[in-house]
């Protein structure tokens, strides 16, 4: 997964929280039952989280096998995913002259850079993908190696160049760096980028009060539980990754992007609280 310095150079993924997590759930809710005061071996252990993808305790990784499953996971996990990827693609189409720099910080496997690299469009432009995972970027450089127009580099999100960018993806991604590292991360891209040039940033928020969240934590174990995911597929992701990911509210990101700089923000694309920002330069 990425290195705490930025460990940020993204990840596609989703938080999962389970609702026991909420101030009113119970030990009934719990996917198995522990004994009084004893620890539960599973923690010890590998867990399945859903499409053969498995995980240890608060340690979610996106290494070893983890990128041949990803984007069956993702699009189970994370509401109106590939409508994401969509929308995006006609997003940079505004930022897209010949010769134009965009960069897809947190690639993953490659899947959104791969569909940009094919538009009408895209002739001319320098696409370039950067994730901190080798295995990650293994799976994207296969994916877009007959794809001239694009480059893969290992790296994170906080030490990417971002010198004279058209535009910068962040597509799920900020959520997994370590909050004290995130103004300097939307510094770095703001200042890198062209006068005019876009940030468009994908994350996992939380809520403003404790009701709010509780009800949207419930309507997304719905709507993982309507994609397939079992009780304790469930509960494992959200074990895996309490170490790992950390969201924060809108406010706290709009809040970010505009001490960075940036005066054109506006929200996107939204979803309980899977939320898209374009930000402009």
């Amino acid at each position: 997964m990425k290195t705490p310095a930025v460990d940020s150079a993204g990840r596609k993924s989703e938080v999962t929280r389970f609702k026991t997590n909420s101030p009113s759930a119970t030990s009934d809710s719990l996917p198995a039952q522990r004994d009084n005061g004893k620890r539960d071996p599973r923690r010890d252990e590998a867990m399945q989280v859903g499409d053969d993808i498995v995980a240890t305790d608060t340690r979610w990784s996106f290494a070893g096998a983890t990128p041949n499953h990803f984007d069956s996971h993702v699009n189970r996990s994370v509401p109106l995913y590939q409508a994401g990827h969509d929308l995006i693609g006609k997003c940079v189409e505004f930022f897209c002259r010949p010769g134009a720099t965009i960069i897809d910080v947190g690639c993953s496997t490659g899947t959104l850079l791969a569909s940009i690299a094919q538009k009408p469009m895209a002739t001319g432009l320098n696409l370039v993908g950067v994730d901190i995972e080798a295995d990650m970027v293994r799976a994207a450089r296969q994916r877009c190696a007959e794809l001239e127009n694009v480059t893969i580099r290992q790296g994170d999100a906080l030490n990417t160049d971002y010198t004279s960018a058209n535009a910068v993806i962040m597509y799920y991604t900020m959520q997994f760096a370590p909050p004290h590292t995130r103004p300097a991360i939307v510094q770095r891209v703001y200042d890198g980028l062209l006068s005019g040039g876009a940030l468009i940033l994908f994350e996992k928020v939380l809520c403003p009060d404790a009701r709010l969240q509780d009800i949207m934590q419930q309507l997304y174990m719905d709507f993982k539980f309507d994609n397939g995911f079992d009780a304790d597929e469930i509960f494992n992701k959200a074990r895996s990754l309490r170490s790992v990911m950390v969201p924060q509210p809108s406010s706290d990101t709009y809040g970010l992007l505009r001490a960075a700089g940036f005066t054109s923000i506006a929200t996107i694309q939204k979803y309980l609280v899977f939320e898209g920002i374009l930000a402009i330069k």
